[in-house]
């Protein structure tokens, strides 16, 4: 009662006109839910490569999506998973979310806090966790006179991961009885990386021994003749190097093929099973589910759909999960925290067109220059696998509970 009333304070409880939240939101899923919410776009990266990892879960939950205004998924989701805008700050919209969904738990990853809206999932007694946590947030500096609200918002989650051992020591003045908060680190941007089938793996080993061998994975249609030119480029250096081109739809590859042999390029075509000979210069993959197993052979890759704008990027953690050094263009704004990340830790380099493309493939040509470059991106695909472990163990606790 004490904390109630302590973050009615802290939110002022507005109260809002009446809600119709069937009017505003789809119906709520059968079975267990657990609520997600990305308070900024790192934290929603992070949430996108979690919710993979839920279908671990059992029973596993269907996902409610919730995140800051302004934010949006940049691309599709799996069925289980429903995205909603959050409720308005008011009383009336807050409440009406919770008991509308009903969710059995959530997960608030980052700042800004949404006070009226973690009041009502107080209210309603949902277990929440924090990740992310910012003590300046929960904690803020000067003199402050509303410390007691400041302690029954830190009080409203039953768990919160926070950066390091300062940001705890400040939340745990807060916390009171409630479990210490753990510092973990940050739950980022992980990697999910897509398998590989290994007969396919062991065979194409052989057909690659001893040769360079460098992936453009996801390309545009106007990004391959710049990949070619780059080949071309590379050849005067690596007579034998190997170009393997990933199209973003693999239906392209045989047209892709066709242009290539045209230019004079000897092609081996995926689909059509076609031996890598000595004398093969490009590979065209056209075969649905053979990235991971690209990832896994190059060591070398160009992450596309960067070169040319209107695109966004793809997603880098994939082949830097698998020990690919990266290449990317200066068009990933979908991706742009995550290639910063990178960039910062010596683990991915920008080029802008076919020279500065092949200037980079011939400085991670060096084996030592690729495998630091591909060591520091891996260490940045990998961390946070801490925190990731922890939330998962956290709410299949809470599911746990949930069926007894």
């Amino acid at each position: 009662m004490y904390r109630q009333l302590a973050l009615s304070l802290a939110v002022g409880l507005k109260p809002g006109r009446r809600v119709d939240a069937d009017a505003l939101w789809a119906p709520r899923p059968e079975g267990m839910l657990v609520w997600l919410h990305a308070a900024s776009a790192p934290d929603l990266a992070a949430l996108l490569h979690l919710i993979p990892r839920l279908e671990t879960l059992e029973p596993m939950p269907s996902v409610l999506l919730t995140m800051q205004e302004g934010l949006g998924c940049p691309g599709a989701l799996p069925d289980h998973v429903m995205v909603e805008h959050p409720p308005q700050d008011t009383l009336a919209q807050a409440t009406a979310f919770v008991q509308h969904f009903k969710p059995d738990m959530g997960l608030y990853c980052g700042a800004p806090l949404r006070q009226t809206l973690l009041w009502a999932m107080e209210r309603q007694k949902v277990p929440l966790t924090l990740t992310n946590a910012s003590a300046s947030e929960l904690d803020p500096p000067g003199f402050r006179f509303d410390r007691a609200a400041q302690q029954a918002l830190a009080q409203c989650f039953d768990h919160i991961i926070c950066k390091d051992d300062l940001a705890a020591r400040r939340i745990n003045k807060l916390r009171g009885t409630k479990a210490p908060a753990i510092p973990l680190g940050r739950l980022e941007e992980g990697s999910v990386a897509p398998s590989a089938d290994p007969i396919k793996l062991e065979a194409l080993r052989p057909a690659l021994a001893g040769r360079p061998v460098w992936l453009a994975a996801e390309t545009r249609p106007g990004e391959e003749p710049m990949v070619a030119e780059a080949q071309r480029q590379m050849t005067r250096f690596s007579h034998r190097l190997l170009s393997v081109i990933a199209p973003d739809d693999p239906s392209r590859g045989i047209g892709l093929a066709e242009t290539l042999r045209a230019q004079g390029w000897h092609v081996a075509l995926r689909s059509k099973d076609d031996p890598i000979t000595e004398d093969v210069q490009v590979v065209v993959v056209d075969v649905c589910g053979e990235l991971g197993l690209w990832y896994r052979l190059a060591p070398i890759t160009f992450v596309g759909s960067s070169l040319v704008p209107g695109f966004g990027g793809q997603d880098p953690f994939a082949p830097a999960a698998l020990g690919s050094a990266l290449l990317y263009g200066p068009n990933v704004g979908n991706y742009l925290d995550s290639y910063s990340r990178l960039v910062n830790a010596g683990g991915a380099r920008i080029v802008k067109d076919a020279s500065s493309l092949a200037q980079g493939l011939q400085l991670l040509l060096a084996p030592d220059k690729a495998a630091a470059q591909a060591h520091a991106a891996w260490e940045v695909a990998s961390r946070g696998a801490e925190v990731t472990d922890k939330v998962l163990e956290i709410l299949q606790e809470q599911l746990d509970e949930k069926a007894f």
